[in-house]
């Protein structure tokens, strides 16, 4: 299924901003308007405002790049064998080959690089640097290359209804791995174990759900109070330290489903609750509740923060909320917009895609933190894949 939708929005973008052609290497970025998620970023995708798509990619992937790709022309080069020359020249010849006879005056490129989302082979992945930028300046001698990388952000901040499906999806699998951590979490277990076990269900289970191709976690699991009690911070990190009686274990979920990302975070108790646990459990329930009821097309992103922020303050809790409310997501496991925090400007917009994750992080108790992502949605906001809140 092409997502006409995408490929009629960006060439309408192109068009306003004076660009013939978008040359594109960051897999988030062929993804967008190409169909396929790159395996390892050595795929090179040309959009032209006019005319068919062309996909360069490692004959290697050829299974994989044709049941994927949309409606575009497609070019494979030799890659990873004996015989395989450098790919930058395979690649050079091929698009000078695409760009002969073209009158193509503005190229759009990618050249800030401050983040960005894996590939399929996320242990290692090729990133466009200079070389890259070199190679299109032999390619195309006569044009002008200019970084679009503000314009595909612009542009990725709302889904289309393809997209919006695709993320129901990478949600839908999130929750498979929310239910094993549900199930498996007891005295004795260590937070490697837990991250270990909810890894594993999700892409054994999760792979061929409604299509699902490539399906991929990262769980991150705290234990105890002084684990989770920095659990604020970007990332967990999980040790071999064994959940004690009476004590929580903070997971952070990010899953990928060819290429569209949800990401999702859980406490639970070790038996039973103490009073004080469950009292701070239920101030971050209301929280992101109440953040939730807030969000809208037209609604502003601070006023969503201090709806959490308000929830957390009116039982107690306000200095140990630091971070922010929740991020935009999507292509990556955290984009730069929207941005729910006290300080954003930001107007929320039907099709943005947004993290709600208010915390709480008391040293002597542990951390707590309930996360789902939720789409603005015409008439309000949608969760994606619902799961259960429950501390014990």
């Amino acid at each position: 299924m092409v997502n006409q939708e995408r490929l009629d929005r960006m060439r309408r973008a192109m068009q306003e901003e004076g660009i013939d052609v978008l040359v594109l290497r960051l897999p988030e970025n062929v993804l967008l308007l190409s169909g396929f998620w790159p395996m390892i970023g050595a795929t090179v995708f040309v959009f032209p405002v006019d005319g068919p798509a062309h996909t360069i990619a490692p004959h290697c992937y050829e299974a994989e790049t044709r049941c994927s790709v949309w409606e575009t022309k497609l070019s494979h080069y030799t890659y990873g064998v004996l015989e395989a020359g450098v790919p930058g020249e395979a690649i050079l010849q091929i698009l000078s080959g695409i760009a002969k006879d073209k009158r193509w005056s503005c190229i759009g490129f990618e050249e800030r690089l401050e983040v960005a989302a894996p590939s399929w082979n996320s242990a290692e992945f090729l990133l466009p640097g200079e070389h890259h930028r070199e190679l299109l300046r032999e390619a195309f001698p006569y044009s002008k290359l200019v970084d679009v990388s503000a314009l595909l952000q612009r542009e990725r901040r709302t889904k289309t209804e393809y997209e919006k499906e695709k993320l129901r999806i990478a949600s839908e699998i999130s929750c498979i791995g929310l239910s094993t951590f549900d199930r498996i979490v007891e005295v004795g277990v260590s937070g490697v174990e837990l991250a270990a076990q909810v890894e594993r269900d999700v892409m054994a289970v999760g792979t061929g759900h409604r299509g699902a191709l490539r399906v991929r976690a990262f769980a991150q699991v705290a234990v105890g109070p002084e684990e989770t009690a920095v659990g604020y911070r970007p990332n967990e990190v999980s040790t071999t330290r064994r959940l004690q009686g009476g004590e929580v274990a903070l997971l952070e979920l990010g899953v990928v489903v060819d290429g569209f990302w949800a990401d999702r975070t859980r406490v639970r108790s070790a038996g039973k609750a103490t009073e004080e646990q469950s009292r701070i459990f239920e101030a971050v329930r209301r929280a992101q509740e109440a953040a939730i009821r807030e969000i809208r097309p037209g609604a502003r992103a601070s006023q969503v923060d201090e709806a959490a922020r308000s929830a957390i303050q009116d039982a107690g809790y306000a200095d140990y909320f630091p971070h922010i409310t929740g991020h935009g997501l999507g292509f990556r496991y955290h984009e730069s917009s929207p941005i729910l925090s006290p300080s954003s400007s930001e107007i929320l917009e039907e099709g943005m895609f947004t993290s709600v994750e208010p915390g709480v992080y008391k040293k002597a108790v542990g951390g707590f933190r309930i996360e789902d992502d939720v789409l603005v949605a015409r008439t309000g906001a949608e969760v994606l894949g619902a799961h259960p809140k429950a501390l014990a």
